[in-house]
């Protein structure tokens, strides 16, 4: 019994502390919030159909205060409103239905989600039909620059 009672200063010692790392550490290491600032500008850019390298669309895109202003560069040229939320580091975006000129006029809505970078964006997003919100026609993937 004594043994034991002369090892238990030296395990006492080394024994490790469990410490939970400090807040301020972990908030270091989250992205920053978007802004409105970050997002607000004119963009261009191009999609491509989902897994494949395939350019659907040359695009410039005006956004601000929730809304943005969609337009193919390529014939034939389309126009579509958007609407935005901001969310931490992303914005979600929802088109108002429109006849899309590449689906033979079906009326369709347009859900995206971008990621901003140091003056790029990326993302991805997905067409359905305005009637069945759950129908997927065709999902795609954007990249763009933001104009100076």
């Amino acid at each position: 019994m004594r043994r034991y009672l002369l090892v238990l200063p030296f395990m006492l010692a080394c024994a490790k502390a469990d410490t939970p790392p400090a807040d301020s550490a972990a908030m270091a290491a989250a992205p920053a919030a978007l802004t409105e600032v970050d997002v607000a500008g004119t963009w261009s850019g191009t999609a491509m159909l989902e897994g494949t390298d395939s350019v659907i669309a040359n695009w410039s895109n005006m956004c601000s205060a929730g809304t943005c202003r969609f337009t193919t560069t390529q014939s034939p040229k389309d126009t579509v409103q958007h609407t935005y939320v901001l969310e931490a580091d992303s914005m979600k975006g929802t088109s108002a239905p429109y006849a899309d000129p590449m689906l033979k006029g079906a009326m369709v809505v347009d859900y995206w989600v971008a990621r901003f970078s140091a003056g790029q964006v990326t993302g991805t997003g997905r067409l359905t039909l305005a009637d069945k919100p759950d129908s997927v026609l065709m999902r795609y993937r954007f990249t763009g620059t933001k104009g100076m």
